[in-house]
């Protein structure tokens, strides 16, 4: 599942629910299935990233970024971490008040939620521009974000958001990344936060990559 890390602000959404004993067990589980399953194959997530292809040209023009580093993306996502498993426990968990990934790009709620706060909210830090200004209207509950996500469009339209976003927020601290999807996938899987401080992640003149990033850059060059 794609970890997206958000942070609250003034257009901050549910708190996450507590865990009851059925939810552990459950969540136990899922947690011992991926011993025994394999990522989606890479052949599988081309075709699929072939079958979106329309949506995939919406969502990018929409939000004005390359749509093969959104490609990208997806592929290393999917054919690292997504399998059945995602499909078919995400949604239900989802429902019993889980920040679960959900969709064809596993996005998680909260950072679902922050996305739409981001394109309302002209004082945000990361807001990327009234060209931008809500496309994806602020949801008014979890089950309204659960059914976006659900939507492959829908969903595609987040994870473009999230591109824009980022590289909206690094041009306005001095820094064009919009070549280096290295850097711009490691941000996308690791989040803008910091998970130690909860602070922002300071934009600089020499980022480096994680190991999605990096992996990001190889499938970029292949679907190229």
């Amino acid at each position: 599942m794609m970890r997206l890390s958000i942070k609250d602000n003034k257009c901050k959404g549910r708190s996450r629910a507590s865990l009851t004993l059925p939810k552990i067990i459950l969540i136990i589980i899922i947690s011992i299935l991926p011993l025994t399953l394999f990522a989606e194959h890479p052949d599988s997530t081309l075709f699929k990233l072939k079958e979106q292809s329309k949506n995939i040209k919406y969502a990018s023009e929409t939000f004005d970024i390359d749509p093969i580093k959104l490609q990208s993306i997806i592929y290393v996502e999917r054919t690292n971490n997504y399998n059945w498993q995602d499909e078919y426990f995400d949604d239900y968990l989802a429902k019993k008040g889980q920040n679960s990934s959900i969709g064809f790009c596993q996005i998680k709620m909260k950072t679902a939620y922050w996305i739409e706060c981001q394109l309302a909210d002209g004082s945000s830090e990361f807001y990327p521009g009234k060209e931008y200004q809500n496309i994806l209207q602020v949801s008014q509950s979890p089950q309204e974000i659960i059914n976006k996500l659900k939507d492959d469009q829908t969903n595609l339209l987040y994870a473009s958001a999230y591109i824009r976003i980022i590289q909206s927020y690094w041009k306005k601290h001095g820094y064009v990344i919009n070549n280096r999807v290295d850097i711009i996938a490691t941000i996308f899987s690791y989040g803008m936060f910091s998970r130690q401080t909860g602070e922002p992640l300071k934009p600089n003149a020499d980022p480096q990559p994680n190991s999605f990033g990096v992996k990001a850059l190889k499938a970029y060059k292949f679907l190229k």
